[in-house]
């Protein structure tokens, strides 16, 4: 009797954790794929960051469900990890998360069956948690490193081995096994689009020769990529900025060789920059009436650079500190309104707005701001309206 009374009470156990969503465990690494290897199930991770709001979404609608807590009490350990505060987890030691929310589908030897970036509905997440539970992702890894370390180089081993599957597990490696690809291909072969497919993985964070190479054959490149220009741009500039801001030391030897590659577009590039470092020094009388110059000089094929610039201006904290002057003022306005009919969208069309609330003209911004739903993304990032100075009355709901 005693028997029956705890199998129904074990019974009714699993049924309330399934009914209450994923249960997440905790322990070092080796501790989950002892436990994994034990209990013969397969290993989930959530990698998540505090300030994420899909990491949220995930939290509060997924996890939480129903099927989902039955299908994945019932095939994997699961644990969730803060990638910023748990960062010394035995975990990060094997695998590193490309942005978050990061899942992470492991055997029960905790190698890798699979992984996903971004939120998941519970329908589609049960779905890649079978999938993964089907994969022999291991299998082919193995084989595909076996044929890389005999010396075979064809650019479907690269998008099979190092971009699918290296760069999952090992960024780090597989970013020098695309170093090695880059250096065997002849000055023609660069040219090409598989080339550049390569050459715009390193744009995060290009080095001096990868730089010169997108720079000096731009045109080129150009027609491979619809947002090359942006993408480029975010490459020299955004990068540029960055270590203005966080290495001073490195910056001059930056733009010596910006200078050194001496094609118009590097001239550009450096005048950009100069307008950059004077808005975080925050001489925006200086940088605010050189920028519609500057977007005529380079041309209609960069008039992105209107919203870019105006983005630099929001990161500068020009709408929070800077005084508000008339004639910057209605500049800002004007960067704002061509930045509009360059690109018409929801983000450039809240630039208009803020542009006008820095006059503190609040009736046209919110008038602006009615036209909202008739454009299309993209939009500000949430992470930037603390920038804008922008008084936020939807705070009173949520």
């Amino acid at each position: 009797m005693k028997r029956i009374i705890l199998l129904i009470m074990i019974s009714f156990s699993v049924q309330l954790a399934s009914a209450q969503g994923i249960i997440f465990s905790s322990g070092n690494f080796d501790d989950i794929v002892k436990q994994a290897k034990e209990q013969k199930k397969g290993i989930f991770v959530d990698v998540y960051t505090s300030w994420c709001g899909p990491c949220k979404m995930m939290a509060k609608n997924v996890f939480t469900n129903t099927q989902v807590g039955e299908y994945y009490n019932a095939s994997f350990i699961c644990i969730k990890l803060d990638a910023e505060k748990q960062r010394e987890h035995g975990f990060f030691a094997k695998y590193k998360a490309g942005g978050y929310p990061s899942f992470f589908w492991l055997d029960e030897n905790g190698d890798l069956l699979d992984l996903h970036v971004g939120y998941l509905e519970p329908e589609t997440f049960i779905k890649k948690g079978k999938e993964a539970k089907e994969s022999d992702f291991p299998e082919q890894l193995a084989a595909m490193k076996e044929r890389w370390d005999k010396g075979e180089r064809s650019i479907e081993l690269v998008r099979s081995y190092v971009f699918k599957s290296l760069s999952k597990i090992d960024p780090d490696q597989a970013e020098t096994c695309l170093r090695d690809y880059l250096s065997g291909l002849s000055p023609e072969e660069l040219l090409s689009q598989d080339a550049y497919s390569i050459l715009r993985s390193f744009m995060r964070s290009p080095d001096k020769t990868i730089r010169e190479q997108l720079i000096r054959h731009a045109d080129v490149y150009k027609n491979y990529d619809d947002n090359f220009w942006i993408n480029l741009y975010r490459a020299i500039v955004r990068v540029g900025s960055i270590i203005h801001n966080e290495k001073p030391e490195e910056y001059k030897q930056y733009i010596t060789e910006l200078k050194e590659i001496n094609v118009p577009l590097s001239t550009m590039y450096c005048n950009i920059l100069t307008i950059e470092e004077q808005l975080f020094n925050h001489e925006f009388g200086k940088a605010i009436p050189a920028i519609i110059p500057l977007v005529q000089e380079c041309g209609d094929e960069h008039r992105y650079l209107y919203s870019q610039l105006f983005y630099t201006m929001i990161i500068a904290d020009y709408f929070r500190n800077a005084p508000v002057v008339d004639k910057e003022v209605e500049e800002v306005i004007r960067i704002a309104d061509l930045a509009m009919k360059a690109q018409p969208c929801q983000e450039n069309l809240l630039y208009l707005a803020a542009a006008h609330a820095k006059r503190e003209d609040y009736k046209q911004a919110y008038a602006i701001l009615a036209s909202m739903p008739m454009f299309e993304k993209p939009v500000l990032s949430l992470a930037l309206y603390r920038y804008l100075n922008l008084p936020f009355v939807g705070q009173t709901y949520r």
